[in-house]
């Protein structure tokens, strides 16, 4: 558990799976982090090792229903994002938190 007082996100045991078929493959799986206040993070790694997949399962962006609902906590003022309704998210997304895409020309 992190200090609520300078915490501003607390990721616990993220994970995030995709569906093909019958077949299920395991994108992200036990990720946890926290970002304090007044930090700006950068998720750096090699290609495909759920650095995208993580971002977006946070605002619960993700194309669903192939991927799976993420499971694990994204605690955010209090909140868990991952049980938030729609539109709590709506007013929380590039408002209060944004995501600056790797590619520049979808940014």
């Amino acid at each position: 558990m992190s200090d609520t007082s300078t915490t501003l996100v607390d990721v616990r045991n993220l994970s995030v799976d995709f569906r093909s078929g019958k077949a299920t493959s395991h994108a992200v799986k036990g990720v946890s982090f926290t970002i304090g206040k007044g930090e700006t993070v950068a998720l750096v790694g090699e290609s495909g090792s759920g650095k995208t997949v993580s971002a977006l399962s946070i605002l619960r962006l993700l194309p669903y229903p192939a991927a799976s609902h993420p499971t694990g906590e994204v605690m955010f003022e209090g909140r868990d994002l991952l049980k938030a309704p729609e539109q709590e998210l709506q007013q929380i997304r590039g408002d209060r938190i944004s995501i600056i895409f790797q590619e520049p020309m979808t940014s």
